[in-house]
This record gives structure tokens, sequence and C-alpha cells, in this order.
């Protein structure tokens, strides 16, 4: 196994990983209105410092790694997926980050008009997780 495949893995668990977090935070932020700012403030750090990173990771591996071959039958799809799971959580970050402008301001109006933004960058599960069946069914 070549290293930018290593680093590749790597950035996608850890990404998934951080991506899992952040519903139990969501989760807890449903409870209150407090625990809705105290989770926009937490997701939004979460992005900064794992999740940005971890898809950047993933997205520039994947593109070292591309060839070719790979732009026809299945890998095809799964690199359609791939890239719809990163442009969802794109739209997700760029919720949070602005749903925690509002939060810094206790803007809980604000906060909630960002539903819809993060809604779709829900989108990321379904999609990361054909990418990585697809992925698998490849390699298998």
């Amino acid at each position: 196994m070549d290293l930018t495949l290593i680093i590749h893995l790597i950035a996608l668990g850890i990404w998934i990983g951080v991506v899992g977090a952040e519903f139990a935070i969501e989760f807890d932020g449903m409870k209150s209105d407090e625990n809705l700012i105290k989770a926009s403030k937490m997701h939004y750090t979460t992005d900064l410092w794992v999740e940005i990173p971890a898809f950047t990771t993933v997205l520039i591996t994947g593109l070292l790694m591309l060839n070719e071959s790979h732009l026809e039958g299945v890998f095809l799809y799964k690199v359609i997926f791939a890239l719809l799971a990163i442009f969802f959580n794109i739209i997700c970050v760029y919720a949070v980050f602005k749903r925690r402008k509002f939060a810094l301001n206790s803007d809980l109006d604000g906060i909630k008009t960002t539903g819809t933004a993060m809604a779709i960058g829900g989108l990321i599960v379904p999609a990361f997780l054909i990418a990585f069946g697809l992925a698998i069914y490849i390699a298998w």
C-alpha cells in the first residue's frame, strides 16, 4: 500500500468519525436554546480544526491517486459519490460558519435560518456511505 493511500484512508476515517461526533453535538443542541448555541460553537470548532483538514486531505490524496482508468465503470460512480460527499460537507461547513456568527450574538432566530443548509449538508452521510460501499466492492 502506498503512502498516499494510507494518508487517504486515515483522513477518511477521521472525517467520517468527526461527522458522527457532530451528529451527537447537534442532537444535544436540540434539547434547549442554550444547548443549541453551545452546539453551534462546538460544531464550528470541530469543522475548523478537524473536519475541514480531513476532507481536504481526502480530496487532495484522492485526486493524486486518480488516473484515467478510474473514470469509467463502478470506480467512476465511487468518484462521483465521493465528490458529492465533499460538496455536501462544504454546504454544511458554510451553514456552520454562518450559524456560529449568530450564536456569538445569541441570535436564536438567525441560528434557525441555517436549518435548510444544515439539512442539505447532512446528505454527506448517504453520499459518503455509497462511495465507501463502492470502494469496498471494488477492492473485494
